[in-house]
Order: structure tokens, then C-alpha cells, then sequence
């Protein structure tokens, strides 16, 4: 039967040639699960890794982003130039006017009157205030962040407007930047839980374009067309996206047709993805950095709120000097050439250069901690940590937490990005080097946010992707961001505390001047770059292609070359500006694949089976006469 198969095998390849790929999104939706139409209209995109959740109460990953974008409003929303969507019916928040008391400290919000839930509900101010409130009182990951002003809860004033009050005078809410990442839930679906962080959200009821309408863990997310959704009509009628365990994975599924789009992790992978047949590729500007995060005291610090000491961190990072020293040794335009091929830029600060005009600061001169290891080695004999049983590797010294005890630190990588594995062994070499040693493990990312919240670490590679305004990117390392008891999720990874940069911080929100505000977070940049918390590696590009013989209309943001599926705002525009090749005005409908009409795929696959069943048949017959 090995013969039977060669053949078969050869004339499916000679008709699927002919096909031009349109037999792979057969098979896609076949092999995505929960059924589908196989006349829709479906984009398939693809990149590592898997959701955190689904639910904006407890996700934190940026790929979650793109499920919640397609799903839901925010109440001010960002344009294509991260500026601010215009307040009107075409602008894609749902605030329509905003009006701000005269001492800045109430502010009244009316939103749009025609967004409908997807299971027919009317969107009302009802769903707003209870959404915020709800993110407030139940410490949702990343929502509450932006509503730690809020003085009490926000209150309804009819169905089409919202009013609170701050604790002290603020302009973030004044409409002038989209300050809050804060996605409206349908009230009469979440207020049916107890824990609603815990709620899976799928199906979910969605105000957006599209809903999400099944998840398989490890496998895809399917989003489908939000039949009452009153905004421009889409194109594409289901979104799916599918997970693979790798980029060389995603760039054969491209090759083979077997997805429309995909992002890529590896620079290589995606310089082999770029010399495809058939395929447009960008590198994306966004605001995005990879870091290696330090312990810098999870089970020393003193207890403070919510706050518990926990972990077994090593009691040399709670030093800023050894911190200091691994900045040093880290070589970060060395790794964005070797590790990035030179699309990213070397990293310093953690606000990066695609951010808010004028929010960034950079170090120079004699405040840039340069690649150095003859000054790392020094700034480590001048504090006492010295290697005094000549294994190359340092001790802690005399009068410290743990006098004697090695420099050995444990160094996560995650096996979902391969740039953090290849850069580690750069990074390995140079602690070395300075006396420090390294245990490196690649592990999921799950799995990594497991043993930061427990403190069971030393170093990690990850990267974040911030707001384009620096407060969310300043906000997450103040001391009460940190995760507080080794079981719940904090921002504040690096366990990094100091008042003075949380006094700062404070400052920066109740400055109603701008220069005055940027000064204030210049100088927490600074602060946080001095403590050395974090050694940036590189602010990364976003690497993306996709199947240009299929699909059109992308829209990127920032333009002109950013993320061409967006993923920052609310509802996005590309989701109804994206559309087959050869679909013209009219909008969902019929699969179009490439321009060929659908009519040929259907004689192609008739072709496809009496030709294979010719050979099967034939080939049964000389394998009976050999016998």
C-alpha cells in the first residue's frame, strides 16, 4: 500500500497545485473545531503561545488583546497615530462628550446610544459603571489599574451617562489621551457571578464586530460576526486563530496555505517566512520591549498592605550594586544584532521610543550603565562579593543576609519566544564571565508567571508591550503592583519598591501641566534605570506576514508600519476594512480565498477524487498481482 499512497499523494499534489492552496482552508475549517460554515468568509491567523484568559477581569498577555479588541468598546479609543478617536459616531469608544469639572475632580461621560450586546441587550451606562466598579473592587489584573483615581464608584445619571469623582485633581480622564484600557462587559452576564475573574467567557457577549464562540486550549480561538453589530460590515466572517508550539511550525503552515497570517517570535524564521511565494511581511514599530527581570527582594522586603514577604529569591539581587553589575555585563547592541539581526533596537529605559510625544527619557553620558565587565568585576570587589575558593564563581560577603553563600541564580527563559532561549546563552557567558553562574531553563510562559507570583527565581527573560501613554508602563512597578502572597498575580515582577518612585508616580497623575508631567516621568525612568530592576534588552520589533495572493486591506497601527491587526483599542478598523483579494464594495459572503470563483473549487475537487480514485483502484489491482 506504500505505492497506493506515493500515487495518491502525487495527484492530489498536481490538482492542489492548480487549486493554488484553497484545499488547505478547507481542511482549516474543518480541523478548527466546533463546526463553522465552509462558505464563510475566514481569516486564520497564527503565532506561539496561548491566551492567559479570555475574560479581561484576569487576562494579562498581550496576545489576549486581540481576542478582547474584536469583542468590546472602550470608553475613548485610539486612532490609527495613536491620537484619540474622534467622539462621533465614527470613531470606535463609546464616549460621545466629555465634560470636566473646573477643579478637575468630577467627570461626566455620555456614550453612544446604538451599541447593541450580541445577544440583543441595548449597551446602556448601566454596563459602564458596572464594569469599572466591578474591575475596581475586584483587583482585575490590568483594568484597575487605570481607576485607582476614582474616589468611590461611578455612578449612573441616566442611560447614556456616567459621573465620578477623583480623589484629587487629575486631566487623565479628560478625554486628551486614551488613558483607560478598560473594556466595557455586558452587566446582565457578569453580575451572575461570585468570582468573576474566574469565568471563562466563552461564548462571550460581545459589543464589538465579532464574538468569541469556542477556544480549545492549545489548538484555536474562533470569533465569529456579531450579528448586532451596528458599525460598517466586515468582510471576513469568523476569525480564526490557531496556536503552534514554534515559528518554523507557523512559517510551513503559511507556506502550505494552511493560514492566512502569522507573527513571528525569531527574526531567522521570519527572514525565511519573508522570501515566500505569495507572502507580504512588515516589521512592526510598536511600543514593546524584551527585559531580564531580577529578584530584586521578594522574601526580604517588609510586609506593607497586601504585601507578604514570600519566595526563596537569592539575597545578592536585594543589592543594587550586583544589579548594577549585571546591567553592565549585558551587551545590548550585541543582542539586537546576533539575537535580532538588527531589526530591534538596543534597550535602556522601560518607556520606549513608539510612545506618547515627549513621555520617553534616555539615558546619556555618565547615567548610561555601558557594556562593561571589567567595570561589572569592580563594582562587585568594591562591595565584597569576591570569589574566595577560586571556582569562578563570587560569594556573598561578610555581613550580608547569607555570608559565604555563591552567586548561582536561576535564569528563566520561554520556550514560546526562542529569542529569550538564544539570548540567554550570550547573557549566561557574560555572568560568567563576572562571576556570577546560571542555571537556564526554558519553560512556558504559564508556567514562568506561576514562579514569579511565588518568588522562586532569580532571573527572567519576558518583555512587555506598554500603553503608548508611560502612566500603565510606570504604574506597574510600584510597590503595590507587586504580587502580594506567592499565589496572586501582580505587575510588578521585579518586585521593585521604592517610595521616593511611588511619590513620583503620584505627582505625574495629579500634573495637570504637560511639560511639568513629563519632567516628573522622566525622572522616574531615571530612577528605575538607576536601581536597575531591569536590564531592557532590546525594544523588538513586531514581525508579522501573510498570504498576499488572499487577503487585502490591512490597516496598521501606528501607521504607517505598525501592527497590522492592531490589537490596541476597541473595536478594530481593519476588522472591517480587511477583505478577500477580488472582493469588491459588497461585504461578507462567499469564501474568496484568491479571486477564483468558487464555482472552479467545486470542479477541482471532483477532479481531485476521480483522479485519486483511478490511481487507488489501479494500484489495489498491481499490488494483488504481485502478491
Amino acid at each position: 500500500m506504500r505505492h497506493s499512497k506515493t500515487k495518491l499523494a502525487i495527484a492530489v499534489a498536481l490538482v492542489g497545485a492548480l487549486a493554488s492552496g484553497a484545499f488547505a482552508t478547507v481542511a482549516l475549517a474543518q480541523e478548527g473545531g466546533g463546526g463553522g460554515d465552509d462558505e464563510a468568509v475566514r481569516f486564520t491567523w497564527a503565532s506561539t503561545g496561548e491566551p492567559s484568559s479570555l475574560n479581561p477581569m484576569s487576562g494579562y498577555l498581550a496576545l489576549d488583546f486581540y481576542f478582547w479588541t474584536p469583542s468590546y468598546h472602550l470608553l475613548v479609543d485610539w486612532d490609527q497615530d495613536f491620537g484619540v478617536e474622534p467622539f462621533d459616531s465614527e470613531g470606535s469608544g463609546l464616549a460621545t462628550d466629555i465634560q470636566a469639572s473646573e477643579d478637575l475632580m468630577e467627570y461626566t461621560y455620555t456614550i453612544r446610544d446604538d451599541v447593541v450586546w450580541s445577544d440583543g441587550t441595548p449597551l446602556t451606562a448601566e454596563d459602564v459603571a458596572f464594569t469599572l466598579n466591578l474591575y475596581k473592587s475586584n483587583h482585575a489584573y490590568l483594568p484597575q489599574n487605570y481607576l485607582t483615581l476614582i474616589d468611590g464608584d461611578v455612578e449612573v445619571v441616566d442611560d447614556y451617562t456616567v459621573r465620578w469623582r477623583t480623589k484629587e485633581p487629575t486631566s487623565l480622564y479628560s478625554g486628551q489621551t486614551a488613558y483607560m484600557y478598560d473594556y466595557i462587559l455586558p452587566k446582565h452576564i457578569f453580575e451572575e457571578f461570585e468570582k468573576p475573574k474566574q469565568f471563562e467567557n466563552v461564548p462571550n457577549v460581545a459589543s464589538g464586530p465579532f464574538m468569541i464562540t469556542e477556544y480549545e486550549v492549545g489548538q484555536f480561538v474562533r470569533m465569529e460576526q456579531n450579528p448586532e453589530w451596528t458599525g460598517p460590515e466586515p468582510y471576513v466572517d469568523e476569525i480564526v486563530w490557531r496556536a503552534f508550539k514554534n515559528d518554523d511550525a507557523i512559517v510551513e503552515a503559511l507556506r502550505q496555505g494552511e493560514i492566512d497570517f502569522a507573527y513571528f517570535t525569531s527574526p531567522n524564521i521570519f527572514n525565511t517566512a519573508a522570501e515566500l511565494e505569495n507572502v507580504d511581511t512588515m516589521v512592526g514599530s510598536i511600543p514593546s520591549f524584551s527585559e531580564i527581570g531580577m529578584n530584586t527582594g521578594s522574601a526580604y522586603q517588609e510586609p506593607d498592605g497586601a504585601f507578604v514577604p514570600h519566595g526563596d529569591g537569592h539575597p545578592a539581587l536585594t543589592d543594587v550594586n550586583v544589579r548594577r553589575a549585571i546591567r553592565m555585563a549585558i551587551d545590548s547592541e550585541q543582542l539586537a544584532e546576533s539575537i535580532m539581526l538588527g531589526y530591534a533596537e538596543p534597550g535602556t529605559t522601560i518607556i520606549p521610543p513608539v510612545s506618547v510625544e515627549g513621555a520617553r527619557w534616555e539615558p546619556t553620558g555618565d547615567e548610561l550603565m555601558e557594556f562593561d565587565l571589567e567595570a561589572a568585576k569592580a563594582l562587585l570587589e568594591e562591595n565584597g562579593y569576591a570569589d574566595s575558593d577560586g571556582d569562578g564563581v563570587r560569594e556573598m560577603p561578610e555581613g550580608s543576609l547569607d555570608p559565604g553563600r555563591p552567586l548561582e541564580f536561576r535564569y528563566y527563559a520561554r520556550t514560546s519566544e526562542q529569542v529569550t532561549v538564544d539570548a540567554a546563552e550570550f547573557i549566561s557567558e557574560w555572568l560568567a564571565e563576572i562571576g556570577i553562574a546560571t542555571n537556564v531553563e526554558a519553560i512556558s510562559s504559564g508556567r514562568l508567571g506561576d514562579i514569579i507570583n511565588e518568588g522562586t527565581y532569580e532571573l527572567f527573560s519576558w518583555g512587555w508591550i506598554p500603553d503608548p501613554d508611560p502612566d500603565s508602563a510606570l504604574d506597574w512597578f510600584t510597590c503595590d503592583q507587586r504580587p502580594p502572597d506567592g499565589k496572586t498575580y501582580g505587575n510588578n515582577d521585579s518586585y521593585y519598591c521604592n517610595p521616593e518612585y511611588d511619590r513620583l508616580f503620584d505627582e505625574q497623575r495629579r500634573a495637570l501641566d504637560p511639560e511639568e508631567r513629563w519632567d516628573l516621568v522622566h525622572e522616574m525612568q531615571r530612577i528605575y534605570y538607576d536601581d536597575a530592576a531591569y536590564a531592557v534588552m532590546w525594544y523588538e520589533p513586531l514581525f508579522s506576514a501573510w498570504r498576499s495572493d488572499r487577503w487585502t486591506g490591512f490597516v496598521p497601527q501606528p501607521t504607517p508600519e505598525g501592527d497590522p491587526l492592531e490589537g490596541w483599542g476597541g473595536p478594530a478598523e481593519v476588522w472591517w476594512k480587511l477583505r478577500p483579494v477580488g472582493a469588491g464594495g459588497g461585504t461578507g459572503g462567499g469564501s474568496d480565498t484568491g479571486g477564483i470563483p468558487a464555482v472552479v473549487w467545486v470542479i477541482l475537487a471532483g477532479v481531485v477524487v476521480i483522479v485519486a480514485g483511478l490511481l487507488v483502484f489501479r494500484s489495489r489491482r498491481g499490488t494483488e498481482d504481485e502478491v
